[in-house]
């Protein structure tokens, strides 16, 4: 009897086997991302998530490679994306700032503005109210959800003509920061010192403003998985739209109803 007792005791203080869950994709949700992974382990001591932040269309590539569980995607999912055996899961908004020095008297641009400056249309700031200089140009790289986001609202795919490309948000904050005549375009949540957000079309860049409907530089926050996720990552999607899950999201961006 002692045995059994010691047998059953034994057998409920086992370990649970240890599990991963792999995200990978946008640079601006890295920290939101992180968060939540942090947030879910922390109440499941077997399971660790690792998240890497290489670029939307990296993270889409890498769960349909199978290299990854999770995608992290900052603009629309495309349909011929879809295709290749995917759910996209739309669990934020998130507001796009465009970004100069904070020494640059500009304070404010129009759509048409800042249009026609990654098309070099405009290319000295004198031509917007600002200084006698060169406007210096920055965007994002092709794989950046940020980039693809930012084209598509502003009209400009295919159009831009850049000085500088960064593969990283911290690269293009860096880039502004160090560059008195720079321009360039970061998610909200990532605005910093060093820095200087631009109103557009009138409206300052607030998460106020994108849920009023005044600012219109957004693109929605997705996750993206496979139709069939396994039950530890259909886990961590629940998560996602839990309380606390929700809470973790909302110091970064918006978050939205889940759609069933």
């Amino acid at each position: 009897l002692l045995f059994l007792s010691t047998l059953v005791m034994f057998s409920s203080c086992r370990e649970a086997p240890q599990m991963k869950i792999s995200i990978e994709g946008s640079t601006s949700m890295q920290k939101m991302m992180q968060e939540m992974a942090d947030a879910f382990t922390e109440c499941h001591t077997n399971i660790t998530a690792e998240y890497t932040g290489n670029g939307s269309s990296a993270g889409i590539r890498a769960v349909i490679a199978g290299s990854a569980d999770l995608g992290a995607v900052s603009r629309v999912v495309r349909e011929e994306e879809l295709n290749q055996g995917l759910q996209a899961i739309h669990i934020a908004w998130d507001a796009i700032a465009v970004i100069v020095h904070p020494s640059n008297s500009v304070d404010e641009l129009t759509s048409e503005q800042v249009a026609a400056i990654y098309r070099k249309e405009i290319t000295n700031w004198s031509e917007v109210g600002g200084p006698d200089a060169q406007i210096v140009v920055i965007t994002r790289d092709p794989a950046s959800g940020t980039r693809e986001a930012f084209d598509a609202i502003f009209g400009i795919r295919n159009e831009v003509q850049a000085d500088q490309e960064a593969s990283k948000t911290g690269e293009t904050l860096i880039a502004v920061a160090q560059n008195p005549n720079a321009i360039g375009y970061i998610s909200l949540n990532y605005v910093r010192r060093g820095v200087k957000a631009l109103r557009i079309d009138g409206a300052a860049p607030s998460y106020e403003n994108v849920i009023s409907g005044s600012y219109g530089i957004r693109r929605p926050l997705m996750i993206v998985a496979r139709p069939d996720p396994s039950e530890l990552v259909q886990e961590f999607i629940d998560f996602m739209f839990s309380d606390e899950g929700r809470e973790i999201i909302r110091r970064e961006a918006i978050p939205v109803e889940r759609i069933r």
